[in-house]
């Protein structure tokens, strides 16, 4: 029997360009959703972080895994 193990946390790194939003001032940018939305479809809480500057966009989120079960070792 394979045992595979889902992880607690998701965790997205991206760096984007933006050619219609500009950012003069380096702007850091933290952000908490109690309801982000999963990629099913489902919410669940998720938070981050991003730099902007003028066109560029780079930052990482953070998102609780719906299908992590913990389950005690015996």
């Amino acid at each position: 029997m394979k045992n595979t193990k889902e992880k607690k946390y998701l965790i997205d790194f991206f760096i984007l360009k933006k050619k219609h939003h500009w950012f003069l001032i380096p702007s850091l940018i933290i952000y908490h959703n109690k309801y982000e939305f999963f990629e099913t479809g489902l919410t669940s809480p998720g938070f981050g972080f991003t730099i902007r500057f003028l066109i560029f966009m780079v930052g990482f989120q953070v998102q609780k895994n719906i299908y992590y079960k913990y389950e005690k070792k015996s």
